[in-house]
C-alpha cells in the first residue's frame, strides 16, 4: 500500500506537469497572437493600398480597373476578417490560461468602431 506521503508527492508532480503544460501552452498561444496580429497590420496596410488605387480608378473612370480592385479588396478583407476571429480566440485562451496560472484578470479589448473605418 502507498503512504500518505508518496500519494502526496505524486500528486504536486502532476500539478507541476500540467502547470509545466499550461505554461508552454500560455507561451505558444501568446506567439501566434503576435503573429496573428503582425499579420492582420500587413492587411490593414494592403487594403489602405488598395483603396487608395482604388478611389485613384474612379477618379479617372477606369470602370474595370476598379472592379479588379474591388474584388480583390473584398477578398483582402475577408482575409483579414479570419485572422480578426483567430485572434479574438487566442486572445481569449490568453486569458483563460493567464487567469489559471497567475490568477490575472485580463480584459480583452474589441474595437467595433474599427469595422466601421474607412482606409
Amino acid at each position: 500500500m502507498i503512504s500518505t506521503k508518496t500519494m502526496s508527492a505524486i500528486y504536486y508532480r502532476l500539478g507541476d506537469t500540467d502547470r509545466e503544460e499550461k505554461t508552454e501552452r500560455l507561451k505558444d498561444t501568446e506567439r501566434r497572437l503576435r503573429q496573428t496580429c503582425e499579420q492582420i497590420i500587413l492587411l490593414n496596410n494592403q487594403i489602405r493600398a488598395l483603396t487608395k488605387r482604388y478611389n485613384a480608378a474612379k477618379a479617372e473612370g477606369f470602370g474595370s480597373f476598379r472592379y479588379n480592385l474591388r474584388v480583390r479588396l473584398a477578398a483582402v478583407e475577408g482575409v483579414r476578417n479570419v485572422f480578426y476571429e483567430y485572434a479574438r480566440d487566442r486572445a481569449e485562451d490568453v486569458a483563460d490560461l493567464r487567469r489559471d496560472l497567475y490568477n490575472q484578470n485580463v480584459t480583452i479589448v474589441t474595437d467595433s468602431d474599427d469595422s466601421d473605418a474607412e482606409y
